[in-house]
């Protein structure tokens, strides 16, 4: 069973009806590779970002309470 969807939005359509092809591939769309490393990245970040704030909001909640 596969986790994730198909990557690779072309599919079997010819070359001549894909928008943006290029002569050696897509023009300014990302790679297949990048989509799945950024499936990867986007989560790490999103819980760092929500921990550096966690810790934030505790470091003023401390200063303001004096503990």
């Amino acid at each position: 069973m596969r986790v994730f969807s198909d990557l690779n939005l072309d599919g079997q359509a010819p070359t001549r009806a894909q928008p943006g092809r290029g002569g050696w591939g897509a023009a300014g769309v990302p790679s297949t590779r990048w989509k799945k490393i950024q499936r990867i990245i986007v989560p790490v970040i999103v819980i760092g970002i929500a921990v550096a704030l966690f810790f934030l909001g505790r470091m003023f909640y401390l200063l303001l309470t004096g503990a």
